[in-house]
């Protein structure tokens, strides 16, 4: 019984090796097929599976605001990004949102305002820029434009790498103050640091920072927020491009003047 047993299992491996070596190979074309409805079905598999928020591709949806109520979190509710329409127009749109978040009177979220207030502070166009210039604002513009529409206004600078701006910024958000900042992204990139979650511990390193931020064009959710490590950010915290010189961790604390100015109806 065995030994027909085995004969024929033999026989039968020997048919399956002969219809494999039968079968005519695989065009280029038909392995891309099957590598398509792999990695669709794989991609399927990932977005029903998604634990957190709504599938997004590679990007996971997280809900900022349900996220700042974890302990460790600080986060200043109510001021998304406003996303830019130029290239070159990441500094007014920073503007745009803090002064629509402080509600600044005059201030409509739109591209017209946008562009306004980008006149106003001196942000170079392409059609204006003189030979060797370079287009943006510079923090100077941004600190000028909020003093003439009722901010109080600090910028701070530090190349020490000790640090210490990190621990200002964390200390600034602790408070509710969202703080316009400019790094190295897209080669030079105003934001408004609104979150810093300390992910439990007293490690500053492996912290993150949320971000309003004018050029939500990556993580697959156009929600106006972005997040990168603490970490990551404070090294590529400077700009080499934008700006006359290389400029280290260039952080402007804004908050609303006094009440005969414009811009006090909300406080932090």
């Amino acid at each position: 019984m065995l030994a027909t047993l085995g004969m024929l299992t033999l026989a039968m491996s020997g048919a399956l090796l002969s219809r494999r070596l039968q079968a005519p190979p695989k065009t280029v074309a038909s392995w891309d097929a099957t590598l398509l409805q792999t990695l669709y079905a794989v991609k399927s598999s990932a977005a029903r599976s998604a634990s957190v928020g709504q599938a997004g591709g590679w990007y996971p949806a997280i809900d900022p605001e349900c996220m700042a109520r974890q302990k460790g979190v600080y986060f200043v509710p109510g001021l998304r990004g406003l996303q830019q329409t130029t290239d070159y127009t990441c500094g007014p749109a920073a503007l745009l949102a803090l002064a629509a978040y402080y509600r600044v009177p005059g201030i409509v979220t739109n591209r017209e305002t946008e562009l306004r207030i980008a006149r106003e502070a001196g942000t170079r166009f392409p059609e204006t820029l003189p030979p060797g210039g370079k287009l943006g604002t510079k923090p100077d513009e941004m600190v000028r434009w909020l003093e003439q529409h009722g901010f109080r206004v600090s910028v701070d600078y530090e190349s020490t790498g000790d640090g210490s701006a990190l621990r200002r910024l964390q200390h600034n958000l602790e408070l509710g103050i969202p703080t316009l900042v400019e790094w190295a992204e897209l080669g030079g990139h105003w934001v408004v640091a609104v979150g810093y979650d300390t992910r439990g511990n007293d490690d500053p390193w492996d912290d993150v920072l949320i971000f309003a931020d004018s050029f939500d064009r990556y993580d697959d959710h156009p929600d106006g927020y972005t997040f990168v490590n603490a970490n990551r950010f404070y090294w590529l915290w400077y700009d080499a491009f934008c700006f006359d010189q290389l400029t280290w961790r260039t952080m402007i604390t804004a908050t609303p003047g006094s009440p005969s100015l414009p811009g006090t109806s909300r406080t932090p």
